[in-house]
């Protein structure tokens, strides 16, 4: 027995635009004064039986205070929802209220006598070098209430009580059921008074172990729990936060020029799309017309003898919203699905003066007409880099010669998103779209 505690966490849709590249493998926890972990540092692994625009990484990962992306999330109504608010695919935060009914046993009953109530923020950050996600937790200074005690209670009980909070991964939520979560620290305790007065973040880290596959994937769910009990006063029910997705990889295909990032933890609230805009005006147009007129005539190329089907629109309305495209290894590193990609679109590009570059498979009646190569490139939507690509046999494609400068830019931008959002490639059910909107 002990208080009965309702948290309500607080939520998340959809987030919006890339995610950062998160920062380096976070640094052990470190102990944070005036405050009580029930359990040595690191004794506390529990074994699991489960955007919005870019935004830096926070200068110290133990302190993610000031972050614009953090004061961004949190000022969001979103993040007064149930399970948080998912601001991309690395950040994650939550302004919520806890709860605690206490209980005495009177005649072997238990009798209510009064309920703590606190505002809590949370936050939580990625990384993209470890499996790994970290966990921030701090009040809302001196937003606290005692409901319900007697005068004297009130002011010599009910403040002096103990929480208990902490991230534990929920159980039976790991899939592979062969992947294991963790948290590598014990939980926080503080007597309510000193929950309410305490200004400074503490932090967990939540872990995932390897998994099965290629790329050793693995999906979590993580949640607050909270323990009020305190001597004398029963617990009949301790509280639980609404669950937070995160997905786990071991891909060794993701890097930024010498940089490498060979593991990460993402949240699985996030539906990524990439986004072109107007510094991209040729390009954006091109996809736009793929996703929305394909089959018309002079608008789209190779011409076909059907309607075409393009997919990867991207809408936050699930009804508007296309087939989405899913990733696969690039040329480089030997994709066949990418090389095949190639190869079909070269067979639909032509060039200046009648010559053609591509070989017999190149149909002048269908295929794009000739323009300047030393100007432009042959520009391909669906992306070569992905399996719904020119190869497919279930979807079509486009082409269009666009300048070269800026046709370069946006493969560039594309290989970035794929790194910033971790991308994972197929046969990984990854899904992505594209925003031209």
């Amino acid at each position: 027995m002990a208080a009965i505690t309702s948290l309500a966490l607080t939520a998340a849709l959809l987030a919006l635009g890339n995610s950062p590249v998160a920062a380096a493998s976070p640094k052990p926890p470190a102990s944070a004064p005036g405050i009580e972990y029930t359990a040595k540092l690191g004794d506390a692994a529990q074994p699991s039986s489960n955007g919005k625009g870019t935004a830096e990484m926070p200068i110290s990962p133990d302190n993610p205070a000031g972050t614009e992306w953090l004061n961004d999330c949190l000022g969001s109504s979103e993040a007064q929802d149930p399970s948080g608010r998912v601001y991309n695919r690395f950040k994650w935060c939550s302004d919520f209220e806890l709860k605690a009914a206490y209980y005495k046993i009177e005649n072997g009953k238990p009798v209510l006598k009064g309920t703590n109530t606190i505002r809590l923020l949370a936050a939580a950050i990625g990384y993209n070098d470890t499996r790994a996600t970290r966990v921030f937790l701090r009040a809302k200074t001196g937003q606290v209430r005692y409901d319900g005690w007697n005068l004297i209670e009130k002011r010599t009980v009910a403040p002096n009580l103990k929480l208990e909070i902490s991230p534990e991964c929920v159980p039976g939520a790991d899939q592979p059921t062969t992947a294991t979560c963790g948290v590598g620290r014990s939980p926080a305790k503080m007597e309510w008074a000193q929950w309410s007065n305490f200004p400074d973040w503490v932090y967990w880290d939540v872990s995932s172990t390897s998994s099965e596959g290629v790329d050793q994937v693995a999906f979590h769910q993580w949640r607050f729990d909270e323990n009020g009990a305190s001597p004398g006063y029963e617990q009949i029910q301790r509280g639980k936060s609404s669950p937070v997705g995160i997905r786990c990889d071991s891909a060794d295909y993701f890097s930024q020029g010498v940089k490498r990032y060979p593991r990460a933890c993402v949240y699985t609230g996030a539906l990524p799309f990439l986004t072109y805009d107007d510094n991209h005006p040729n390009i954006r147009q091109h996809i736009r017309d793929a996703q929305n007129a394909p089959a018309t005539d002079g608008v789209t190329y190779p011409k076909e003898g059907h309607p075409k089907k393009v997919p990867g629109k991207w809408s936050s309305t699930v009804g508007s919203r296309g087939a989405p495209l899913h990733r696969v290894v690039s040329r480089g590193q030997g994709g066949a699905i990418a090389l095949a990609n190639e190869a079909v679109k070269k067979a639909a590009c032509g060039q200046t003066g009648g010559v053609n570059p591509w070989g017999p498979d190149y149909n002048a009646a269908t295929g794009l007409p000739p323009y300047n190569t030393s100007v432009d490139d042959c520009d391909e939507y669906p992306f070569s880099s992905t399996y719904e690509g020119a190869s497919s046999t279930d979807w079509d494609f486009s082409v269009r010669n666009i300048a070269n400068g800026e046709n370069r830019s946006a493969g560039t931008k594309l290989g970035n998103f794929y790194v910033d959002d971790r991308i994972l490639a197929w046969p990984v059910e990854d899904p992505y779209w594209v925003n031209v909107d």
